[in-house]
């Protein structure tokens, strides 16, 4: 077979079935073929250079670099880029948990001391109640102590204005009952 570089043939030889293979290779150095020099070999050597290395650029590696090297360092790349993301997104993630926590802290702080306060004041109004009981069942018994007049009309008279004022004075002694027992109030 003969190939064509430069305006010259060239017979050449090859295996079986590989003549378009070498008859593309020879236009790809052809492609590149300029007369720099008054000496053809020259330019055919200069031919080959540039056909070498725009393959070396398409390949992404340099002359002499293995092209399986040149992929393992790209992935090794892709990996390292990956580890920054996640390294990135684990701090992030740590710094966030941080902040819950000291938060999560805050909130049983507060919830504890507005119970302790609760508490406080739940007592205080329970002493309070106590406290109007008491005086309620003295002004009770004072009542008992005194004497009513036992004759006639005078007698009716003021138990029916002490029968209210009684009655009103036992429905607020169940409401006290009531309130320091938790229960419904009724007053």
């Amino acid at each position: 077979m003969e190939i064509t570089i430069g305006g010259r043939e060239f017979p050449i030889s090859c295996g079986p079935g590989d003549e378009a293979r070498v008859r593309a290779l020879a236009e790809a150095i052809d492609g590149h073929y300029q007369p720099r020099s008054p000496r053809f070999s020259q330019n055919l050597l200069f031919a080959c250079l540039l056909a070498a290395d725009e393959v070396f650029d398409k390949a992404g590696v340099s002359p002499g670099e293995d092209p399986e090297l040149a992929q393992l360092r790209e992935r090794l790349d892709e990996v390292e880029r990956e580890r920054d993301l996640l390294e990135t997104a684990l701090s992030s993630a740590t710094d966030a948990r941080g902040r819950l926590e000291r938060d999560l802290r805050a909130a049983r702080e507060e919830a504890e001391s507005r119970s302790n306060a609760e508490a406080s004041a739940q007592a205080e109004r329970i002493a309070t109640l106590e406290k109007r009981c008491t005086d309620l069942q003295h002004r009770l018994e004072d009542a008992q102590m005194q004497e009513l007049p036992l004759t006639g009309g005078s007698f009716r008279s003021a138990g029916e204005e002490l029968l209210p004022a009684l009655e009103r004075f036992a429905g607020l002694l169940e409401s006290c009952a009531d309130k320091l027992e938790g229960g419904p109030t009724n007053a």
